[in-house]
Order: C-alpha cells, then sequence, then structure tokens
C-alpha cells in the first residue's frame, strides 16, 4: 500500500538580514508555497521582518535575540501545532538555494528517509566563496562529531536540513531545555536522530559565500560557537544531560 506524502512546513530562521532577505524570499515563493512556511526572526533590529510580513510570509517574531536554536524550537513547535508531519529548516541569510529545495525534501516527503541534510562536501555539492579556514576546519569537525555520534557525516555544520518531526515528542528527549537556545539545539537533534535510529540521508547541496561581504559570511564565532555545537554530543554520550 502506498504511503501519503509527508507533509512539510519550512521553517526560515532570520536575524538581522535586511540586506539579503527580499532577495531570498522572492527566489523561495518560486519554489516552495507560502501557505507551507513560516520564517521566525529572532529579535532583529533591522526591517528584515517587515520586509517578510510585506512578501507575505507568516511571521513568528521572537521580542528580543534568544539563538538559532530557540528559532529553529518555535518553527518545530508551530509544525506540530499546525499537523504538519516534518519541517525544512532554512536561513534567510541566501547561503541555501531555494532551487535546491526539491533535493533536500523529497527524500523525506516521498519516506524514503526521516532526514535529510545537506552536504557541501559530497560529489555534486559545492560551496562558492567558502573561506580556506572553514573548508578545513569543517571536515576535520565533521569527524569528530562522526566518532561521537557513531554514524558518517561528511558536512555537519550546514544548516540545510528537512526531518520529521514526531520522534522529538515521543518522550525520549525534550527540546524544550534551555540550554538548547543556540547552536546546541542542532546537534542535540542530530544526535537522538542517530540513536533513535531514523533513516538519515546526507544530500550534495550548494552553501554559497561568494554573495556576502566578509563580516557577513558567517555569525559562528571560532571556539565558543564550536562549543555549543559539540557539548550537547558529549553531554548526552557521557549522561550528563538528557
Amino acid at each position: 500500500m502506498q504511503q501519503n506524502p509527508v507533509s512539510i512546513l519550512l521553517v526560515i530562521v532570520n536575524y538581522n538580514q535586511e540586506l539579503e532577505i527580499n532577495s531570498f524570499l522572492c527566489e523561495v515563493m518560486k519554489f516552495w508555497p507560502l501557505k507551507d512556511a513560516v520564517l521566525v526572526d529572532d529579535g532583529s533590529t533591522d526591517r528584515s521582518t517587515e520586509i517578510a510580513r510585506n512578501s507575505g510570509f507568516e511571521v513568528i517574531a521572537h521580542p528580543y535575540n534568544q539563538g538559532v536554536g530557540a528559532a529553529i524550537r518555535s518553527g518545530i513547535h508551530h509544525a506540530q501545532k499546525n499537523k504538519y508531519d516534518a519541517v525544512l529548516i532554512m536561513s534567510s541569510n541566501g547561503k541555501m538555494l531555494p532551487s535546491e529545495i526539491a533535493s533536500i525534501c523529497d527524500p523525506v516527503k516521498m519516506n524514503e528517509a526521516d532526514y535529510a541534510t545537506g552536504s557541501r562536501f559530497l560529489a555534486g555539492g559545492n560551496s562558492p566563496g567558502l573561506s580556506n579556514f572553514r573548508r578545513i576546519s569543517i571536515p576535520i569537525f565533521s569527524a569528530i562529531c562522526t566518532f561521537l555520534l557513531g554514524r558518517k557525516f561528511s558536512d555537519i555544520t550546514c544548516g540545510f536540513r528537512c526531518y520529521r518531526i514526531d520522534f522529538l515528542f515521543n518522550g525520549t528527549c525534550d527540546i524544550n531545555q534551555e540550554w538548547l537556545s543556540r547552536y546546541e539545539l542542532e546537534y542535540y537533534i542530530h544526535y537522538w536522530a542517530c540513536r533513535t535510529g531514523l533513516c538519515i540521508k546526507e544530500v550534495p547541496v550548494t552553501i554559497r559565500y561568494s554573495h556576502l561581504n566578509e563580516k557577513r559570511k558567517s555569525k559562528i564565532r571560532p571556539i565558543v560557537d564550536w562549543w555549543s555545537m559539540i557539548k550537547p554530543l558529549l553531554f548526552l554520550r557521557l549522561k550528563l544531560k538528557k
């Protein structure tokens, strides 16, 4: 018996992306229906929320900046409340190509995988404008996470993902913990996706940096934010957190 396609909510995470958001949202609308999209604004102080609303997007606005994890969590809860099966996570900074949405979504939508995550390092992937430092450090960091997770990832830091959300609400894990509000949540979800035996698929994607000036290429702070990423994997492996 053929299974029904999985319903997916596009969750766009935004924080002060006024310069990039208009062109990004225009591209999104070519490849995704507005009725199945929400933009979560994490306390922006610029006009990006106004631009999103004027473009017709539903907006969830945090009153102050809480972190990317808090924004993703708001999107996941919105998806659950509106009875979606899965979420597609994107950033409004234009690094991820809306034209590649189908590549990420289709494995989940057609029940071929429970969790699809992008990789710029697989054959067919690309990352124009990626610095030499990140080109070296991301595979090293991915190798460390691969060891801790017991499952190979070639690009663990890629935020372009689509996954079912039912496993997040079955009592095994708790995404509402306060310590998961910044980069921790994405890696916490990675951990539980692996531990609960989800079918995980990496998909080649393009993550571009060439349209951004040097200061806007990444908000990740070396050392401080790297610790936020790897902390959940260590804490969960050592059973210091649930």
